[in-house]
Formats: C-alpha cells, structure tokens, sequence
C-alpha cells in the first residue's frame, strides 16, 4: 500500500431498497421486482441484483404499488391520493390521475389489462391500463377497502372482482354487469384476502377473525369454515403435489397450506424463533404457472422465496432478500475469503450478507431472542461471536455448508451485553477463550471448550471484573493476546492484562463518553474516539496520549488505524468518515456517503478495503484506490503539459483555429482572450471575429463549450478594457450557433442576464463619447472660421 499523505477511495453502496408500509409487488415470472422506499420507488432485477429503475416520487409517501405480470406496466399511488403509471420499458410515466380518496390496497388481473385500488372511502375503482381510464367505480362498502382480487380469462365473459373491507364485509363485483352479485358478512374482523380458484368454481375468505370461509360461486353458499389459528394478512390456492389446497399466511410469520376435503394442515413455512420481534408475513406473492415457488413478505421488509415441494411438512427457503437492515451496530468482514459481512442489527438474528456476489440477499442466523448489540471474528473469518440484549453472548462457526451455526451459548451477565470479543492470534481448531462487556458494568473471560454437535451452554466464566462507573460500549483485544482495552460511557478507556485481568492502566483525557477503542497491529498503540468530537492516540508503553485528532461537529462513534499505523479512520455521528495521518496529525481525507449516524465500521486487509453503516440499513464499501488515482493525476499532469506547449506553438504559428480549440480546452480564459484578440486584429476580413474557421468550430461546439463562452463573455464584459472582444464573440456565436439550441441550455439565461447590464454601460459611455467627438468636431469648424 502506497503510504502517501493524500488518500483516495472508491465506493460500492448497498442501499435499502424497501422501506414503509407499502406491499411489494412483483412479475410473473418472479424476475422484476418493485418496491417503495418511503416516497420513492425502486425497480430490481431479481436475477442479477441490479437496479433497473429509481422513480423519484412525488413528496408524499408510497401507499401502494402493483405491476403487471408481464412486468410492463407500474402503477403507483401515494399519500397524496394521486395514481400514476410508469411504463417500465420506456421509463416513463404515461398517466397522472387523483383518485377521490386514499388507497392502501391494490391488485391486477392475470392478463396485465386492469388494474383495481381499494380506497378508504369505501369505494373501489377499476383503472384500464391500455386505455388509460377508469372502466368502473363501485362503491357499497362501509369502510376501507382492505383486499382485492380478480377473477377472468381473455375471450371470457366471466369477468369477477371480489374485495373486503375492515368491517369483515366481502362484496363480489361483476365488471361485465357493472354492479355486485353478492355480499357477505360471515366475518367479525378485518378481511386481509379474498381469492378464487384456477376455475372459478371455489371462492375463499380469510383475516384477522382467524377463520377461513370456502364458497360455492354458483350459488355463493358456504362450503366450509376453517379455523386456522393464526391471525391473516394473505390467503389463496396453490398447487401442491398436483393438487389444489388453500393457504393462509400472517401472525407468527407463517404460511399455512390447508387440505379443503379433510380441513388439516398439509405444510408450513419455517417456523421463525420466538423472539421479542413481532414477525409477520404481510403478503404472499405469486408466480406464474410451472414456478414451483412462492414469496412471503415479511413485516421487517424481508422476503423468502420458498419452494413449494416441502420436505416432512416444512417448505425450504430457496432466498431472502432484505429490503433494509435496519440499524446497524456493528459488523465484521467474515467467511474463508472475507466477502462476508455478519451484521448486528436491530433484529434478533444475525445477518450474514454476501458482499461479493449478492449484495441484496441475506442469511439469517437464528438464536438471540433479543436485539444484537455486537459482533466480533476470529482472524481467519471462521468464528464469530455475538452480544445480544437477552444476556447472552454466542459462539458462531463456519460449516460445511457455508453458514454460520450456534455451537455455544455464554449465560452468566444480568444485563444486556454491550461488547464482544474473540482472540486476535491464529486459532487452532477453535478459539479458546471469549470476552464480554454488559450493562452490569463487568467484563467476563470465558473459557471456550471443545465444540462438539450440540449447542454447549457456558455458565461459569474464569474470571469477572466490575470495569467501569458506567456502561461499557466497546472491547478490543491486543494483537498477541496480552492485553484487553475497554472504552466506557464514564469518560475513560482502560487497558487489562487479559489473562489476570487486571488494571494495567487508566486512559484519561476524553471531555465525553468514550466510545470506541482499537489496537495497533504494529505499533504498542491504542485508539479511542469519544462524544467530545476528538480521536486521541495513545502509547502503551507509558499510556500518554502521543497524537488528538479534531473530529466532526459530532462524537465520533467508531475508531481504527489504516496502513501500518500511518493512518486513522474515524466515524462520526454526523454520518461523515475522516481520515488522519498520525505523525502530521491533519485531516488527509473526509468521505460523505451516509445521511444518518455511523453506528459500524471495519477494516480489510489493513485499510485497503473497508465498510462503513449507518442508523438507515445504508452500507458503503470504500475501496483504497490512492495509486490508481496518483497514477492517472500524473498522465493528465502529463498530457497537460504537452497541451500547453502545443498551445504555445499554435500562438507562435499565428494558427489561431487549432490555438482557439485548445485554450477553449485547457480552460485558460486570457489566453483564449489573446488569442482571439490577435484573430479580430490579423484575421479574415469580413468574420466578425477576424477568422471564418474559427467561426466554424463555434458552430459545432457542445452544450458545455457555448456555456463556457458565455461564462468567459461574462467575465471579459465586465472590464472595459476587454467588453469589445467579448462583444465580438457573442455575435460570432449568435450567427453561427442554432438559436434553438440555445434557447434550450439549462443555465444560459443567468449568463445573458449578467451580460446585459454591462452591454447597456458600455453601449451608454460609447454614445457619450460620439456626443462629445460632435462638440469638438463643432468648435475646430468654429475655430476654422474665426482664422
């Protein structure tokens, strides 16, 4: 790594793309995916993880969305009542319309012609999405609208829309006769899905009175009732082993498939662990015929693909996607080749995320029954503990598999643990000792003992410290393992031998808590960042504090050291990172990518990569590109150089076409100047500006040259000394350039309205001075006369 002073990097941003109420919506053939972000939208392709589309929203957040199977057509609505739809393969929106009132439920027939939306005034209204305009609004509901779906076959004249409401009324809509043929009110609760079967024979009803209802839809009398048991947000029919069952999904996090004939349960989702997270499935999506797998919405913006052929009554999850991370609190590089990132997130399971080759999907690895608070890993990538707000901490190992499984549970704090750590040498099979830090205000070492297949509980800890006055927010480990450094919220930092465990020094110096501290992997150094907006550098072998670093009008929340202790990095809880170079102490470099508090940050491969998150789920990779960027600063450097002196020629050579173009090039405003001022002096007679061929070359600039003209005429405008040149060239340009395309360019007004007061003093003092040179034309006449 090139140890220069002036860094430079280059970022990969993993952005959340679903947050906020809206549903997720999604093609047939389970390829394009659309989903809100607050008030915007963002389109993703499902096979190579790329955005395809970011539609800027109106202000107002998403209410609801839904797109067409055949992944054309997008329709929108947000809080502002107003429905539009984007053509997705021509990026563009074809409609604008205010609906009389707000909508949150919305859904689209099978052949992509009509769209429907449930609004909150009862009432439901059928767009045609060729034509662009409603066909029906029917109206007859109580309440919200709270579900939709449409029954109908091209060439077919049974044509079916059914909806409920949050009354537990069901109302099926005939579009062919434009009114309602039946109206239920079998249900005490909210109707979260109403469905018909392939062939229209069988209609059902499910919601938050936690029943099922099956009708017949040629006299629309009642089947069966099923109790399901569970709360529902989304029920339907799937085949299943080529046959057709119901299914219901919601409360728990579940997705239940029902046998009609015997009402059992046939198969289940994975059961999510009970957790103090209240995890439901909000909505199920289908795909198209012959895709043997459906997606479940969760309630924190997760979504699973699960393959409908379940094993010993239990669907596999094929994929989960993470519309957002939440806060992130911690993270480290992890897995055999660190391309990994596990996460310590707002959520009880931790979440590893494959940086390299999907970006967008996440592995969730479950045993916490409370939120993370941290994370660490071994230096191979293989073993990672956790620190979570059930009081416990866990042992992870890498598997075969390639995942992340629980071999050891760590019980014995009484309180939350905040701070988590495992040794920094090379492990031999596996790690042998583990540190916690917790709200108790004590430190634990633990004994790790042998793995084995069953998940081992430690209770009894070697040794327990009380550390601090207040809460402890981080630990490190010293290269070697000698030394143990704690960072508290009491103002100080503190450094133990880590086998006794006992105080081998006080950090002091800090005005604020303290929030972070890291060990120097060369040097017998340590780094601490603090709510005092400071960075300080301390020295091990007498705990001075050597170098303090000016922060961000923040705390700064994360703190390490880059390139072979030449650098530290710091995160500010103002979402900018700044990097310092020790021995000068200056700030070299300040990286803004986040809009909210870096709560995460950590290092590869000694700075040449790292990865920073923030409290929005908003991760950035920023990649060490110093020596590519020296390298092409020193090629322009280059290239400039040889421009300049074949610049130089050109003046020389009096060749002042090829001597315009390149001043207009290089950027030089007086020698453009010079240059034209020789042209009108030794040029062309008949060109305004004294060259035809550079009259020419005018002609054929870009957008970007004309405005830099126009900059140029501005600045010379000003001067008396120069208003004539500048004067010559804007009629050069008004001749020879399209007035259409000027009229067009963004900014060139703001020029022309500085350009015009200056013309009018000029134009002013030059008729001032003809006034004058008649009145002295005037007396030398008289004088003539009066000899």
């Amino acid at each position: 790594m090139d140890f220069t002073t002036k860094r430079s990097y280059k970022k990969v941003d993993i952005e959340p793309f679903y947050i906020g109420s809206a549903n997720a919506t999604i093609s047939g053939d389970g390829v394009v995916l659309a989903t809100a972000v607050l008030e915007d939208i963002v389109v993703i392709n499902r096979e190579t993880d790329e955005v395809v589309h970011q539609i800027q929203g109106d202000g107002d957040l998403v209410t609801t969305l839904q797109l067409t199977p055949d992944g054309k057509y997008l329709a929108i609505v947000s809080q502002s009542q107003q429905l539009k739809v984007f053509d997705l393969q021509e990026s563009r929106f074809i409609k604008t319309f205010r609906l009389p009132a707000a909508s949150y439920i919305s859904t689209v027939d099978p052949t992509s012609s009509l769209f429907a939306f449930g609004l909150t005034d009862g009432s439901v209204i059928v767009w045609d999405i060729e034509g662009s305009f409603i066909t029906h609004n029917f109206k007859g509901h109580p309440s919200t609208v709270s579900s939709l779906r449409f029954y109908g076959k091209l060439d077919s004249k049974d044509w079916k829309l059914a909806s409920g409401d949050i009354m537990g009324t069901v109302k099926i809509w005939d579009l062919v006769k434009r009114k309602c043929v039946r109206t239920m009110k079998e249900h005490t609760a909210t109707v979260r899905g109403v469905s018909f079967n392939d062939s229209g024979e069988l209609f059902i009803s499910s919601g938050r009175d936690r029943v099922m209802i099956v009708y017949n839809t040629r006299t629309w009398k009642e089947v069966k009732t099923i109790p399901v048991s569970h709360s529902v947000e989304a029920c339907g029919f799937v085949e299943f082993r080529d046959k057709e069952l119901l299914y219901t999904a919601g409360e728990a996090g579940l997705l239940k498939v029902w046998d009609l004939d015997s009402e059992k349960l046939v198969a289940t989702s994975k059961k999510p662990l009970d957790t103090t997270e209240e995890l439901n499935i909000m909505d199920v999506l289908h795909l198209d015929k012959g895709i043997d797998s459906l997606l479940l919405v969760f309630s924190d913006q997760t979504i699973a693909e699960i393959d409908l052929e379940a094993q010993n009554g239990v669907f596999p999850t094929l994929r989960v996607m993470a519309g957002n991370h939440g806060t992130i609190a911690d993270m480290r590089y992890v897995g055999p080749n660190f391309d990994q990132l596990a996460l310590a997130t707002n959520s009880p399971a931790l979440r590893i995320v494959d940086v390299a080759n999907k970006p967008l999907d996440v592995t969730l690895c479950e045993a916490h029954t409370d939120l993370l608070n941290a994370v660490d890993s071994t230096v191979d990538g293989l073993w990672l503990a956790t620190a979570a707000k059930d009081n416990t901490a866990r042992l992870w190992r890498y598997d075969e598999e390639r995942r992340f499984v629980c071999v050891a549970v760590f019980e014995g704090h009484i309180s939350s643990v905040t701070a988590v750590a495992l040794p920094r040498t090379p492990v031999k099979d596996y790690p042998r000792f583990l540190i916690t830090a917790a709200e108790d205000l004590t430190i634990k070492k633990w004994t790790i003992p042998k793995p084995g297949h069953e998940v081992m509980h430690v209770r009894s800890s070697d040794y327990t410290r009380r550390a601090h006055d207040k809460m402890i927010h981080s630990i490190d480990i010293s290269p070697n393992d000698d030394f143990l450094a704690t960072a508290s919220h009491d103002k100080m930092a503190k450094i133990w031998d880590l086998e006794a465990g006992e105080t081998v020094g006080v950090l002091k110096g800090h005005k604020r808590p303290v929030y972070d501290i890291s060990f120097c992997a060369y040097d017998r150094l340590v780094v601490t960042g603090s709510g005092d907006q400071t960075a300080k550098v301390w020295s091990l072998e007498d705990l001075t504090c050597i170098k303090t670093f000016q922060g961000p009008a923040n705390a700064i929340q994360r703190v390490a050291f880059l390139a072979r202790n030449h650098f530290v990095v710091g995160a500010g809880a103002d979402g900018l990172i700044k990097i310092w170079e020790i021995s000068s102490g200056d700030c070299v470099q300040t990286l803004d990518n986040h809009d909210n508090r870096i709560w995460a940050l950590c290092i590869k491969d000694d700075g040449r990569e790292f990865v920073s998150a923030d409290a929005d789920g908003a991760i950035t990779l920023w990649i060490d590109n110093t020596e590519e960027v020296q390298q092409l600063e020193a090629e322009e450097r280059k290239l400039k150089v040889e421009q300049e002196q074949s610049l130089q020629n050109y003046i020389t050579n009096r060749d002042w076409v090829n001597a315009f173009k390149l001043a207009l090039t290089l950027n030089h405003p007086m020698r453009l100047y010079n240059v034209l001022l020789a042209s009108i002096a030794e040029g062309d007679e008949g060109s305004v500006i004294g060259s035809f061929g550079i009259e020419s070359v005018i002609s054929e600039l870009e957008q970007d040259q004309i405005l830099l003209l126009f900059k140029r005429v501005r600045d010379w405008n000003t001067n008396s000394r120069h208003f004539e040149v500048a004067q010559k060239l804007i009629k050069a340009i008004l001749t020879n350039y399209s007035n259409e395309k000027l009229f067009e360019m963004p900014g060139l007004m703001g020029y022309i309205d500085a350009i015009l007061p200056y013309s009018e003093r000029h134009y002013s003092r030059l008729d001032d001075l003809v006034e004058q040179s008649f009145i002295l034309d005037y007396v030398v006449q008289q004088m003539d006369e009066v000899v």
